[in-house]
């Protein structure tokens, strides 16, 4: 779980990735599943699933076999299935 602000680069290969509600997030992102609440700035990649929550941003390019986004999500960007 990532409260707070962070840059850099996230990869937590075969494990669950979560950005809190209030995180800001400068970073490519790179897990198994990953659930967004806050902001993320940045490509997300996930292998099996990403979850966007209301009120949640991402800035960037989206690729992951199985996407849901609920309504108040933002995504400026690209989605791709697969991962």
């Amino acid at each position: 779980v990532i409260d707070g602000t962070f840059e850099g680069t996230i990869e937590v290969g075969d494990h669950a990735l979560t950005i809190g509600p209030g995180a800001e997030v400068k970073a490519n992102l790179v897990a198994k599943t990953i659930i967004i609440h806050g902001t993320v700035v940045g490509n997300v990649t996930a292998s099996e699933r990403l979850d966007l929550q209301a009120g949640s941003s991402v800035n960037g390019n989206i690729k992951a076999p199985r996407f849901a986004m609920a309504d108040g999500a933002l995504l400026k960007g690209t989605v791709a299935s697969g991962a």
